[in-house]
């Protein structure tokens, strides 16, 4: 307190903050050893999972009502650190289903559709409300959880790699800010949008597998509709199916153990010298698997 700041920050602000962040809302002078400082608080980035609880802004926004502004920022870092497996995809991000040997149930994926959307609501959120809160400094009322360029990053990333061409993020960036989003389509070309996709959804009568399959499958066929050369077509139309054709998380996962059956089965016959019989009865037990594979996929 008795030296200036060297980048001119008021230290006496610092020391508030320091001693709002200690459990005791107190900042002895610190005589000798025994005496506790506050200066141990740790400050870091507000969405920081790395430790299971944020104790200083917590003991700040609990020891002065003026913090009490940050209690939407708390509540989401927090959430973002609980047990999420059930928001993400039974798929890894190629499709592909990938076991857990111990177990044989699947690696959580990436968060779903559904999942990312909540999130993107949620993060907004928090932006808006502390931005509109009275008594949040003048300093976090033009707060930026998320910028306009990420924004626009990510709706081309829902619509142009993952083909969900209903363009959800305009909707909902208007739903949680009451502004309009500010940004033409960016496909000019795109038939088909949010009325359509609805549509499409109500089809498939609640399946989600069924209907991103024929999203992606339309979305496929529009784009190489004008190319004179149409090499990839049938690689990105099976790439489709490949992702899309179960029942469900337990069909994959059924379909994946299977796979890995065979392959050990296979990887025994190269590796062992069988008999015949015993040769025979392997050799049967792996097409009796495949076709009970395969009728499960018809």
């Amino acid at each position: 307190m008795q030296k200036k700041n060297p980048w001119g920050y008021s230290n006496k602000d610092l020391l508030t903050i320091y001693k709002g962040a200690s459990e005791d809302a107190e900042c002895p002078l610190v005589i000798d050893t025994s005496t506790p400082s506050c200066g141990d608080s740790r400050f870091g980035c507000w969405v920081c999972t790395l430790v299971e609880q944020d104790k200083s802004v917590s003991a700040m926004i609990r020891n002065d009502e003026d913090k009490s502004w940050m209690q939407p920022l708390l509540e989401l870092r927090n959430e973002l650190d609980t047990h999420d497996h059930d928001k993400r995809d039974f798929r890894r991000l190629n499709g592909a289903v990938q076991l857990i040997s111990k177990t044989d149930s699947f690696v959580p994926g990436p968060y779903t559709q559904a999942s990312r959307e909540a999130w993107l609501r949620k993060l907004l959120k928090a932006q808006e409300t502390v931005r509109k809160n009275p008594n949040s400094p003048p300093e976090a009322r033009d707060l930026e959880l998320i910028t306009m360029n990420e924004l626009h990053e990510i709706r081309r990333i829902w619509i142009v790699e993952k083909h969900e061409i209903e363009d959800r993020l305009p909707q909902i960036y208007g739903e949680v800010t009451g502004g309009a989003f500010p940004s033409k389509p960016i496909d000019g070309s795109q038939p088909f949008g949010k009325k359509e996709m609805d549509l499409l959804k109500t089809a498939c009568d609640g399946d989600q597998l069924q209907f991103e399959l024929l999203r992606e499958l339309l979305e496929v066929k529009r784009r190489f509709r004008s190319m004179a050369r149409r090499s990839r077509l049938f690689e990105q139309i099976e790439g489709a199916f490949r992702k899309s054709f179960y029942e469900d998380a337990e069909d994959a996962t059924s379909l994946a153990i299977t796979r890995r059956n065979l392959a050990e089965l296979v990887k025994n016959i190269g590796e062992k010298e069988l008999d015949f019989g015993e040769l025979e009865s392997t050799v049967t037990e792996v097409m009796r698997q495949t076709k009970a594979s395969a009728s499960s996929r018809h």
